[in-house]
């Protein structure tokens, strides 16, 4: 079924994919593919290509010859940022929901259905997050628990305190956003944009609308050596970044008179203290000794009381012992339930509805 972009059709409202690209085209067509292939076909495709040295620019007038008047595609003459991808993408919007599609990533066949048919039978919601599969930079997946364990409909007031504890989606192509309730809520920045932009964006909608999730692993984050998210997770902007925004967060809140997400703030600021070190652990299980060393530091810098705690004792031993006795230790935090990923799934928060998909 060809995608076939229309502005007047109220059955089903148009859909505009952003993908912003810069040297991927080893995944391009995988992730152009799977937008193009959905069952929903009230879609356009929205690409910006930010001066990519590889073949980026020639597989987008590749699939812009075979796919015409679906795609508006834009080439910068030099890399200016994030921004200006961002922006290129934008000025080419015309759908009533948008979708801002990371160009390593890839949607499953049922994503944009299943999150228009959530919007529009729950217009009060400001957009729609879905669960991930994980797939790395060969395409094999592997599994992870969604968030909540069922798919809802969550007050906004209570997503937002639950912003204050957990990001909730590791990935900007997991949600599906009305545009009109986007305007204006928006962050920018560099690699701070591309991590935490949206995340500001996200917690200022829930402090006007709910949220739909779903369960269901209907897109596939890709993981590889070039993922912001490594790069953020090895500056330490994984923590110093939401320990920033959780301040921010507190301060949105009060003045939405939120009580119960500004009055988590002491208990989201040590949660964090708690990441780090978790990704101590990860850090050590990839033998960077350096970044370990600094998010070990860094847990007792934001709350010095991680002393008392189990892991941070057995890390501290993990310091003065010899090789051998390291990796002892190392291992049996590399058991340890719930440390280095997540494996659990939660419940939604208080007032959430059900829904059935």
């Amino acid at each position: 079924m060809r995608p076939e972009p229309r502005l007047d059709n109220h059955e089903q409202p148009l859909v505009s994919m952003c993908i912003f690209n810069f040297n991927y085209g080893r995944y391009l067509r995988q992730c152009f593919d799977s937008v193009l292939n959905q069952t929903y076909n009230n879609i356009e495709i929205c690409f910006s290509d930010n001066a990519s040295t590889d073949d980026s620019w020639e597989i987008a007038l590749e699939y812009i010859r075979k796919y015409p008047g679906i795609m508006a595609i834009t080439r910068n003459r030099k890399n200016f940022g994030t921004d200006a991808n961002w922006s290129n993408c934008w000025v080419n919007v015309r759908g009533k929901y948008y979708v801002e599609v990371c160009s390593d990533d890839a949607l499953m066949p049922d994503f944009t259905a299943k999150c228009v048919n959530a919007l529009e039978t729950n217009p009060k919601a400001g957009f729609a997050m879905v669960h991930r599969l994980i797939i790395d930079e060969h395409g094999s997946p592997t599994e992870e628990p969604p968030f909540y364990n069922q798919t809802c409909i969550i007050p906004g007031p209570e997503q937002a305190a639950v912003y204050m504890m957990a990001a909730v989606n590791p990935s900007v192509s997991q949600i599906m956003y009305n545009k009109k309730m986007s305007l204006e809520k928006s962050g920018m920045g560099g690699i701070a944009s591309r991590w935490y932009g949206t995340r500001i964006m996200d917690f200022n909608m829930c402090c006007d609308y709910s949220m739909v999730y779903i369960k269901e692993p209907l897109m596939m984050h890709r993981l590889h050596s070039m993922n912001d998210s490594l790069r953020a997770a090895g500056t330490l902007m994984e923590v110093i970044g939401p320990y920033v925004l959780q301040h921010q967060f507190a301060d949105i809140a009060s003045h939405y008179n939120l009580t119960k997400a500004a009055d988590r703030l002491p208990a989201s600021l040590a949660k964090l203290s708690n990441l780090c070190l978790r990704y101590c652990v990860r850090s050590l299980t990839a033998q960077d000794h350096k970044c370990a060393s600094q998010y070990y530091h860094l847990a007792a810098a934001i709350m010095p009381d991680i002393s008392s705690d189990s892991v941070f004792q057995a890390l501290e031993e993990y310091w003065a012992s010899n090789d051998q006795r390291r990796l002892e230790i190392l291992k049996s935090l590399q058991g340890t339930d719930n440390l280095t990923t997540r494996s659990v799934s939660y419940d939604p928060p208080p007032g959430s509805i059900p829904l059935s998909m």
